[in-house]
């Protein structure tokens, strides 16, 4: 079986490799996704760590889904060069392999890998009219909500634009400090640390639901960080916290405020308690009640 992976995987190397160059040549030269070339690392590491839920069940119902799934990568391939959409041709990378373990181990197998092939879709990056819409919707959020706090706080803020107007300068949120860059990568994080994380289904699933608002308030928060700094420091140190350290401090910030969501919701929720240890429990009290009271 092993002997046959490998040639499955010689194969597809061979077959995407055009593909497989444009995503290195975009991961490298563009800073938004350079993630990319830590994704599938990620998921060879998640199929490592679910090692023991592997076996093999082989099926004709696996084996009947399995080629639909490949058959339907072949369309997407073919969709792609015939209407040159660059980006189609490696998301077809996904159903291709879920297709091959359905056909080659059945759905144990694909139950076990389906992580690890899902988080591959994070190496490719977004259609550039999704990237587009997104990071200005991105900069105007980042814009209302620091003049919003600056303004809480007491300093004097007017939002033109994507420009914030201050006492000793103006702060412009470009598209390149619109976070999606850290947005990427930090939505990517929470998806494998809810695979990995030992959680309920619901709370995991909060995890990823909240990647999105906790990146912009981190966002937002560097903004209104470097407008203080405008308007108590100077300039200078602004824009240097603005476009080198506080662009290095998202992330970890990002990290604690999910740490702490995660820890506020483990305080306000018990997990639930089997009904035999409870009865076990009522009755122990009923009989040392009933011995005080002889």
């Amino acid at each position: 079986m092993g002997a046959v992976w490998g040639a499955i995987g010689l194969f597809i190397l061979w077959s995407y490799w055009g593909s497989l160059s444009m995503l290195c040549h975009r991961w490298y030269n563009e800073a938004d996704y350079s993630h990319g070339f830590f994704v599938p690392l990620f998921s060879v590491l998640l199929l490592w760590i679910r090692r023991g839920s592997f076996r093999l069940e082989f099926g004709i119902g696996s084996t009947i889904c399995g080629a639909v799934l490949i058959l339907a990568a072949g369309a997407m391939r073919a969709v792609s060069a015939h209407y040159y959409f660059q980006l189609l041709d490696p998301i077809s990378l996904l159903p291709l392999l879920a297709g091959l373990v359905l056909v080659l181990g059945g759905w144990p197998s694909l139950a076990w890998s389906w992580p690890a092939i899902f988080f591959l879709g994070f190496m490719v990056p977004l259609p550039g009219f999704i990237s587009g819409s997104l990071s200005h919707e991105l900069q105007r959020i980042g814009t209302i909500g620091s003049v919003y706090i600056l303004q809480t706080v007491g300093m004097p803020a007017v939002a033109q634009g994507n420009v914030i107007w201050l006492t000793e300068g103006k702060i412009g949120v470009v598209e390149a400090c619109s976070g999606l860059r850290m947005l990427n990568v930090f939505v990517a994080m929470c998806c494998g640390a809810a695979v990995l994380l030992d959680r309920p289904l619901w709370e995991r699933c909060l995890i990823v639901i909240s990647a999105l608002p906790i990146g912009v308030a981190a966002n937002v928060l560097r903004i209104s960080v470097t407008g203080i700094l405008f308007e108590t420091v100077g300039a200078e140190w602004a824009e240097r916290v603005f476009h080198d350290m506080a662009g290095l401090l998202m992330m970890p910030l990002a990290i604690l405020l999910l740490g702490t969501e995660l820890y506020i919701l483990s305080k306000l929720l018990l997990p639930p308690v089997e009904s035999s240890v409870l009865a076990m429990n009522i009755g122990k009290g009923t009989s040392e009640e009933g011995r005080r009271s002889r």
